[in-house]
């Protein structure tokens, strides 16, 4: 694992599938650790045959290309998920930062990828950015970052134009897991969603219901330029944010992963992880379906470099703050604002998403 810090954040990168780890944030004398980690990782157990190397590694952030889906010859979520990141080399940024590029050693749909982290003293965001060269054809892709909420949290996300379940569950063998929302179904309400007993279930409160693995996918109002997402994990100490691109990863995937996998390795103790994915991707469409004109479902490689713009971070859970309902950047400034007016300010790249 390699570590990579500035003042008050830190955060280990494991080359092996890319996966940002055991993020750090030092804030008022406190150190949160907002990202989940798989049981299995540290238990020592043998996993079976067949396990993707992603699953076997599955924890904090990673970046997918192609997302859901793999290449002949290649596990779920491209070689940028479970091949091998090489270089590292750190360099010092203005004011005590520091970045770390990586590069993959293996080709996805025939470019190069490399991998740019940046941190930045008394910040608590991670910073990155992907940049393909060459290649050919269209490539779903997302960043797959999941926090752990035993406590529960309250969702909230910027404006969206509505929500889809895909046309089948994750899981369709009762001997194997369980699924609980209806599927396929469009929604504009993430708090009145069906399940597939009929009842109705509010997802802007996760976990939401116990022992079932489900999906959904959130697309931004189109022209919107920064997208954003919050969990307010109270009871667990912590309000993990995200902010990305919109016109590059248009959509939020909530894979809400709650006990519903029976088989190994996750036997059914993979419980209360939500997976807040940032993605171009079209898995909550219909065969043949397409999205309005203008709304990605994928990047186009070939004619040039493409950048995927994201950023990440933490602070602890504001005493008394309920729900997130604007996320804004104005100048290097970052700002959380609470339903009951409170607002939050954090230091932040203003020019980030400006690259």
């Amino acid at each position: 694992m390699d570590v990579i810090s500035a003042d008050g954040i830190s955060l280990r990168f494991n080359r092996e599938g890319g996966v940002i780890d055991d993020l750090a944030i030092e804030s008022g004398g406190q150190t949160i650790r907002p990202l989940h980690r798989a049981p299995w990782l540290d238990s020592g157990e043998t996993l079976p045959d067949g396990v993707a190397p992603v699953e076997q590694r599955l924890a904090g952030d990673f970046f997918c290309a192609p997302f859901a889906r793999s290449e002949p010859g290649v596990p779920i979520h491209g070689w940028s998920a479970n091949g091998d990141w090489e270089g590292g080399e750190q360099s010092a940024t203005a004011g005590g930062g520091v970045s770390s590029v990586y590069r993959l050693a293996q080709q996805v749909s025939g470019a190069r990828l490399e991998k740019a982290i940046a941190l930045r003293p008394g910040e608590p965001v991670v910073y990155q950015a992907h940049v393909f060269e060459g290649g050919a054809g269209r490539l779903p892709v997302a960043h797959h970052a999941m926090v752990r909420v035993p406590g529960g949290a309250r969702l909230s996300f910027s404006p969206k134009s509505g929500g889809r379940t895909m046309a089948w569950p994750p899981e369709t063998d009762p001997a194997r897991g369980r699924s609980i929302l209806s599927y396929p179904q469009s929604f504009t309400d993430l708090s009145a969603v069906r399940r597939d007993d009929g009842a109705m279930a509010d997802l802007g409160r996760y976990p939401f219901d116990h022992g079932h693995e489900d999906i959904v996918v959130l697309s931004e109002q189109p022209g919107r330029r920064i997208g954003w997402s919050a969990a307010l994990a109270a009871e667990d100490g912590f309000l993990f944010f995200a902010l990305k691109d919109a016109s590059v990863l248009p959509q939020t995937v909530l894979w809400m992963s709650n006990g519903g996998r029976r088989y190994a390795p996750w036997n059914s103790r993979h419980i209360a992880v939500l997976g807040i994915e940032e993605a171009a991707t079209g898995i909550h469409l219909q065969p043949g379906e397409h999205m309005p004109d203008g709304v990605a479902t994928d990047i186009e490689l070939g004619g040039g470099r493409k950048v995927v713009r994201y950023a990440f971070g933490a602070v602890p859970a504001p005493v008394g703050w309920s729900e997130v309902t604007d996320i804004e950047v104005s100048g290097d400034e970052l700002t959380l604002v609470d339903r009951s007016g409170a607002r939050l300010s954090l230091p932040f790249d203003g020019g980030f998403f400006a690259g």
